[in-house]
C-alpha cells in the first residue's frame, strides 16, 4: 500500500548550540504522544522505524523526524491522520509529558536493560559522555564563530539594500499568491521545524519530501543580507493573520531565521534556494532574485572582502562538522556498552503491542 513519507529535523546543531523545535513535532491536543526514554543503543530509533514502516503499510502517512547528530537515526515519528507521535525524550532534547495520561505517556526502554552489566562499565560510560560533550562544545564554538563572519557578510550587503523595492516586491507577491480570507475567525497555526541539518556527514536536507509535492513553488535566491528571510516572514505573517496554517522551516545554521514556508491549503511553497540547499525538483519553479533589491555598487565594493570571509566561514563550518563527527564516533562507542545489555526480545514485544494500540486509534477515528 502506498503512503506518503515526509522527512524533517525537529532539532539541530546550530550557531546557538543545540536548538530544538520539539514542541512543534505535534500539537499538544494530539490523540497520543509517546515519549521514549532510555540510553544510547537501547533501540529507540529502531523501535520507531519499525512502527513507521508497519503503520505505513496500514495506510497511514508518516513523518520521520531525523536526528541531526546521526542522520540514519530517528528522533521522532508522527502519524498525522490519527494524531499520534513517538518522540525520543532523552538528552539533548529533553521531552517530558505535558498532559500525563490524558495525552502523553513515557515508554522507558531502560526497563529492559541489565543494570548490573552496565554498572560494570560505569567509569567508561561517564568518561565517554564527558568526551562527547567536549566535542559538541567545540563544534558549537566553531559554528558561533562562523556566524559572526556570516553576520559581517550580511552587513556588507545590507548597506546597499533598497528597502522600498524589497517591500514592494513582498507586497506584490502576497497580493498575487495569497487570497484574502475575510471570513477567517481565528489566526492560523505556525508550525516550526528544520528542513536541513548540520550532520556528521555535512549539510543534509529533505526539501524534496517537503516542497516536491506542492504544485506552486516560489524559490527565493540572493546573497546573504538581501532580505530573503524577511520576505518569507512577511508572507508567513500574512498567512497566519488570514487563518492559513503554515509550516515554517528554519535555518540549520541560524535557527531563528526562516528559510522555507509550506502552505498546504494553497498547495504552495515559498523556499530559499541558495547553497547548500538548492532545489533539485523537476517542476516549474518561479524564481525571485533578491539581489535585484541591492545597489550593484555594493557588490562591487565588497567583492574581495566577502570572498575572503566566505572562505573563513566555510573553513569553520567544516571544522564544526568534523567535531560533530568525532562526537558521533564517541556516541557509537557508548552504544557498544548498552547493546549487549539489552533484552531486545522484550523491546520488540513492547513495540508490537504499541503498534496494536495505534491501530486501535485508527479504528476509533
Amino acid at each position: 500500500m502506498n503512503y506518503k513519507v515526509k522527512d524533517v529535523f525537529p532539532g539541530g546543531n546550530t550557531s546557538l548550540g543545540f536548538f530544538s523545535y520539539y514542541n512543534y513535532v505535534i500539537r499538544p491536543d494530539a490523540t497520543r504522544i509517546l515519549v521514549i526514554k532510555g540510553g544510547p543503543g537501547v533501540g529507540k530509533s529502531s523501535f520507531m522505524k519499525v512502527i513507521a514502516e508497519r503503520l505505513g503499510q496500514q495506510g497511514l502517512d508518516v513523518e520521520q523526524h531525523h536526528c541531526s547528530s546521526d542522520n540514519n537515526s530517528l528522533d521522532g515519528v508522527v502519524f498525522p491522520q490519527v494524531g499520534v507521535a513517538l518522540i525520543d525524550g532523552t538528552s539533548p532534547h529533553i521531552v517530558d509529558p505535558k498532559n500525563p495520561g490524558a495525552v502523553d505517556e513515557i515508554i522507558h526502554l531502560g526497563d529492559y536493560w541489565n543494570e548490573s552489566g552496565l554498572r560494570k562499565h560505569k567509569d567508561e560510560i561517564i568518561a565517554i559522555n564527558q568526551e562527547i560533550g567536549r566535542w559538541f562544545e567545540r563544534a558549537y564554538r566553531s559554528l558561533k564563530a562562523a556566524k559572526l563572519i556570516h553576520d559581517d557578510i550580511e552587513a556588507a550587503n545590507i548597506e546597499g539594500l533598497q528597502y522600498g523595492k524589497a517591500n514592494r516586491l513582498a507586497q506584490d507577491l502576497i497580493a498575487e499568491l495569497l487570497p484574502v480570507r475575510k471570513d477567517a475567525e481565528n489566526p492560523g497555526y505556525l508550525r516550526k521545524l528544520f528542513a536541513s541539518a548540520i550532520t556528521p556527514e555535512g549539510f543534509h536536507n529533505y526539501l524534496n519530501t517537503l516542497i516536491g509535492s506542492m504544485s506552486k513553488i516560489v524559490a527565493i535566491t540572493g546573497a546573504p543580507g538581501t532580505g530573503k528571510s524577511t520576505l518569507i516572514n512577511k508572507i508567513a505573517t500574512f498567512c497566519i493573520e488570514q487563518g492559513y496554517d503554515c509550516e515554517a522551516y528554519y535555518c540549520a545554521f541560524d535557527p531563528l531565521k526562516v528559510e522555507h514556508l509550506v502552505i498546504a491549503e494553497l498547495d504552495l511553497a515559498i523556499t530559499t534556494s541558495v547553497d547548500p540547499h538548492q532545489l533539485n525538483i523537476d517542476k516549474d519553479i518561479r524564481f525571485v532574485n533578491m539581489d535585484e533589491c541591492v545597489a550593484p555598487s555594493v557588490f562591487i565594493k565588497y567583492d574581495g572582502l566577502i570572498k575572503n570571509e566566505e572562505t573563513l566561514k566555510n573553513a569553520l563550518l567544516e571544522q564544526a562538522i568534523g567535531f560533530i563527527k568525532q562526537a558521533k564516533s564517541m556516541h557509537d562507542r557508548l552504544e557498544d556498552y548498552y547493546i549487549p545489555n539489552m533484552d531486545f526480545d522484550a523491546v520488540n514485544d513492547l513495540r508490537d503491542r504499541t503498534i496494536e494500540r495505534i491501530i486501535g486509534y485508527i479504528e476509533s477515528k
